[in-house]
């Protein structure tokens, strides 16, 4: 599979070690999962996910992954590109390379919920836009999913309110919270947080 870069700047998709790490620092210093001690021993284990994609408008058929990307301090090529699919532009049927420090945010609230006896996907409503798509979903014009680095989701059993609070605990980037349409955005952008 040959996926195109999300925007001309791959140092920030595919980073070095120190800027990931520093990229991730705000993220990471607040993760306190009580199952893993400290947060430097969650972000030390494999990152897996767990992504489910129903079917709807440009997707004929559910769809879902469950892999490890990350493991012993590199990324793992056959897992992210897994990944880079899922979250495609259903609609335009492009897949693009997935933001990184966006995967990170949604290992942290797939972590959460494994640490609280959760085994469930997360489940994906939308993940990279084409700007085209992005102004036909009626998104604001600079948004986050035309360059990789925003997700939409939701998780079954699990308040979208409460995935809300958890994403702003994590104070990765952007949180939206969606009660009417029952789903909260993540982005790796700046700290701050709205209802839509």
């Amino acid at each position: 599979m040959n996926l195109l870069p999300a925007t001309g700047e791959n140092d920030i998709l595919v980073p070095g070690r120190r800027r990931f790490l520093q990229q991730l620092a705000g993220a990471t210093a607040c993760v306190a999962l009580p199952a893993f001690g400290q947060p430097s021993d969650f972000w030390s284990l494999p990152r897996e996910l767990w992504l489910y994609r129903p079917a709807g408008k440009g997707q004929p058929r559910d769809e879902q992954v469950r892999v490890v990307y990350w493991a012993d301090g590199k990324l793992i090529p056959e897992g992210y590109l897994q990944l880079c699919q899922i979250l495609r532009d259903v609609q335009a049927g492009q897949a693009v390379q997935f933001d990184l420090v966006t995967l990170d945010i949604a290992r942290g609230v797939y972590g959460w919920l494994r640490a609280n006896g959760i085994d469930k996907p997360l489940i994906i409503n939308s993940g990279y836009r084409s700007p085209r798509t992005n102004a036909n979903e009626g998104g604001v014009r600079n948004s986050l999913h035309t360059r990789a680095q925003a997700l939409d989701l939701r998780i079954e059993g699990v308040s979208t309110e409460a995935l809300s609070r958890f994403g702003r605990y994590l104070a990765g980037g952007g949180v939206g919270y969606y009660p009417s349409k029952n789903f909260t955005h993540l982005d790796r952008g700046r700290i701050r947080s709205w209802v839509g």
